[in-house]
Parts: structure tokens; C-alpha cells; sequence
């Protein structure tokens, strides 16, 4: 059985494959254990509704950016293994500042000297759509050691008429591994494609961007399509 869905408003158009086994593969009741609970089941919309919940603990949990992906004419299949479940390195974690009503505008990134002023510029013009930050796992959820922004832009460079967006900012603070940017980067670009984005280009001179498939173009900016973006290693 194949499920097909979009998520948010990323472009892609996605596929699960979930396996079925021949009658009678699991006794008397011919159905597979429930998908979510591992329990058994014993009819047909049982196990559908464990299907759906699986699908939703899945994708709730970011199956979409951690895993494997075959392109099989216009459908992205996604499978489960593959990739570490949260696109960071070890040790590290990225998630998206909490702004508006009892939020903050960077402050805590300030402290600890990195520069918060291209981002609360974007935000108080209205262009932002995504603002991470990087921060130790640990039972504190701190240092922070850095941040990324994208903002709407209002022209693709390449001029394909593309809905696109502008990664604008890539810091880290000093000895902080670079697999933490990447990290960032790669986030920061699934944040703007699940926001509509088409493109998302940068004038940032940063190898983390490469690591992402960014690809540097004539003029001097770099860019990539939605389809084009790679889960970066994070392992070195």
C-alpha cells in the first residue's frame, strides 16, 4: 500500500510505502500487528487507524528531514532508516527561537556575542521565515553557540519565476565544529521550503552551504531548488 501526502507547503509530493504480506502471514486474524502500538489487531479499520497514527508520530517528528529518499517519477518515497533522527551532530541540537508574545528578539544569542542586528531587521521588516538557533544537548539546553536566518526575498537571482527565499545569516561562535553550521543550514532550508519556498539562495561564503547542495553560480550568490537538497554529513 502506498500513501500519498504533501506536508505543509513544501512542493514535493510524498510517498510511504507500507508492506503488506500474504493472507494468513499472521494466523487466523490474516492482519499484521498495528503499526504504532505493535499490538495485534483484529480488523481492517483497526489496523488502518494504526497506520494513521504511525504516519503521524512520524512526520510529527521530522520524518520528512531525516529520511532516505527515491525519487520515482513526480513522488518523493521516503523510508524510515536513514539519518540521524534529528539532523544534528552529536551532542548538539537546532530549533527555532520562540518570537513574538513571550518570546524573546535574540537576546540570549547577543550574550554570548554573536549578532542578532540582520535578524531583528528582517523581523521587524516582516520578511522573516525562519530563525534557528544551535545550542549543547544537555540537560540545560545551553551554551548557545549559534544562529541561522532566512528571509522572503524579492526576486529569484535566477529569474525563473520561483516563490524564493534568502538565507541571511550563518554564524557560529569560534571553535564551535563546523557540522553544527550544516546543521543549521540544513534546518533553516527545510523551515523555508515547508513555507513555500521553491529557491533559496545566499551570498554567504560558508562551506557549510555546499554541504547542503548550494551550488555557486556566476555573479557570486549561491542557490538551490527544493529539489536539490542534500541531508549533510555530520559525522566530521
Amino acid at each position: 500500500m502506498v500513501v500519498v501526502l504533501r506536508w505543509q507547503q513544501d512542493p514535493g509530493i510524498y510517498a510511504i510505502a507500507i508492506p503488506l504480506l500474504p493472507a494468513g502471514a499472521y494466523g487466523d486474524a490474516g492482519l499484521p500487528p498495528g503499526m504504532s502500538t505493535g499490538l495485534p489487531v483484529t480488523s481492517l479499520p483497526e489496523w488502518v487507524e494504526e497506520v494513521a497514527l504511525w504516519l503521524m508520530e512520524e512526520f510529527d517528528t521530522g520524518l520528512v528531514r531525516r529520511a532516505t529518499r527515491i525519487q520515482v517519477g513526480d513522488l518523493i518515497f521516503l523510508t524510515a532508516d536513514g539519518g540521524a533522527a534529528d539532523v544534528a551532530p552529536e551532542g548538539y541540537y537546532v530549533s527555532t527561537l520562540h518570537l513574538g508574545p513571550g518570546g524573546g528578539r535574540g537576546e540570549h544569542l547577543a550574550d554570548v556575542g554573536l549578532d542578532v542586528s540582520t535578524a531583528r531587521r528582517i523581523l521587524s521588516s516582516g520578511r522573516l521565515l525562519t530563525w534557528l538557533h544551535a545550542y549543547v544537548d544537555n540537560g540545560r539546553g545551553e551554551p548557545f553557540i549559534g544562529h541561522a536566518v532566512v528571509a522572503r526575498a524579492p526576486a529569484d537571482p535566477g529569474g525563473n519565476g520561483t516563490q524564493p527565499a534568502r538565507l541571511e545569516v550563518l554564524e557560529i561562535v569560534p571553535g564551535t565544529p563546523g557540522t553544527v553550521a550544516a546543521a543549521l543550514v540544513y534546518h533553516a532550508v527545510r523551515d523555508a521550503i515547508e513555507s513555500g519556498a521553491e529557491t533559496v539562495s545566499s551570498t554567504l561564503d560558508d562551506p557549510a552551504l555546499e554541504k547542503v547542495g548550494f551550488r555557486r553560480h556566476g555573479s557570486g550568490y549561491l542557490s538551490l531548488s527544493w529539489r536539490d537538497v542534500q541531508i549533510p554529513d555530520l559525522r566530521r
